[in-house]
């Protein structure tokens, strides 16, 4: 990046990719704004399942270095359209329930997008027993203005149609920080875009850059990723769930402003360690800021990629998201550019003999 005007160009991109309606299992806007925001810089190939590559080629056609990254998001489907016109939904990915209520969401059916309002019903109707207990996703209902189901029908509404928050990503008053949906992995997707267009073709190697797809379904697209690409190795960049809320404790390893979060271990993948200690010593040596965590929950795109035909070196760095799978998330700039410095500085870094070295001693 150069200056004030490519962090603008940055912010720019990292907001178009925020507001594409890609639901896991309906990424197709998404990938064409990918597709669109690279195909200058590197060549452009699918698998079958949806996923995007963009390769850039190096010095050398090898070792394949794969840079993944998710194109969905977390959101739903309809199930079922009641006699009353309410849509009720299934969820694509996973959801905290009570984030959900009285939120803002596109549905996108065959005759266009229409604006709904998720609701559930209102306490004033409530028991005494359905006030004091959680509420429950199958409480849920989305509310598209209709009173029938004969008018929703008259929408284009159908059962399968995807349903996404309705949310215009925007700067905020402090420099640097964004808000916006789909962070989760719009923030990945945007290192992988801006590496792609900052690479020269002095570089070791062949960089793959995957948008892959039904990462928020089981990591669905990683598998065919992987097949398709065979890579030598694989950085996975995520938008990571920030843990410097409030009242967080002492142990916090995704503070916004941090740098690049450098992920040891989840209950998904124990990351390479030659590799992640590889990532920590360029960050050091290039005073790059960064932050180790081992994460108690979540996964990713990595635990499906590490275990392609003999085994794949992968490990995970990520830009900390506030509030990651919900409507609005918050990002920092200086996360994001901290997670391009440190990618790029690796892939100057990794030769055939390094990643050699990686594969065959991974401690």
């Amino acid at each position: 990046m150069k200056g004030e005007i490519g962090l603008m160009e940055l912010e720019k991109l990292l907001m178009e990719l925020s507001n594409g309606f890609g639901p896991s299992g309906f990424e197709g806007e998404v990938r064409e704004i990918f597709r669109r925001a690279v195909s200058d810089h590197a060549d452009i190939s699918y698998d079958n399942l949806g996923g995007i590559i963009a390769t850039h080629r190096g010095n050398a056609p090898e070792p394949k270095i794969l840079l993944a990254a998710h194109l969905d998001e977390v959101g739903l489907m309809v199930r079922g359209i009641l006699p009353s016109g309410y849509l009720k939904v299934v969820p694509l990915g996973s959801w905290f329930t009570p984030t959900l209520l009285a939120q803002e969401v596109r549905v996108r059916s065959k005759n266009g997008v229409h604006i709904g309002v998720i609701g559930a019903k209102p306490p004033h109707y409530m028991s005494e027993e359905e006030r004091n207990r959680p509420l429950k996703f199958g409480d849920l209902y989305i509310d598209v203005g209709v009173g029938s189901r004969d008018e929703a029908v008259a929408l284009g509404i159908e059962i399968g149609n995807p349903v996404a928050p309705a949310v215009q990503a925007a700067a905020m008053s402090q420099p640097g920080a964004l808000i916006g949906k789909a962070f989760d992995d719009r923030a990945g997707c945007a290192v992988i875009v801006q590496l792609l267009r900052e690479l020269d073709h002095s570089h070791p190697n062949l960089v793959m850059g995957a948008g892959t797809v039904q990462e928020e379904n089981g990591a669905k697209g990683a598998h065919t990723i992987a097949a398709y690409t065979q890579p030598d190795l694989c950085i996975v960049l995520e938008g990571t769930p920030a843990d410097d809320f409030a009242d967080a404790g002492s142990i916090i390893q995704g503070r916004l402003g941090g740098g690049a979060q450098i992920r040891r271990f989840d209950p998904s993948m124990v990351a390479n360690t030659a590799l992640v200690n590889l990532a920590i010593e360029e960050a050091q040596k290039n005073g790059i800021p960064y932050q180790v965590t081992v994460r108690e929950g979540g996964g990713t795109d990595g635990s499906e990629i590490q275990l392609h035909a003999n085994g794949v070196p992968t490990m995970v760095i990520g830009v900390p998201v506030r509030y990651a799978h919900s409507h609005h998330g918050i990002i920092s700039m200086k996360d994001v550019e901290a997670t391009i410095r440190l990618v790029k500085a690796l892939i100057f870094k990794l030769d055939r003999a390094v990643v050699e070295n990686i594969q065959q001693n991974p401690w």
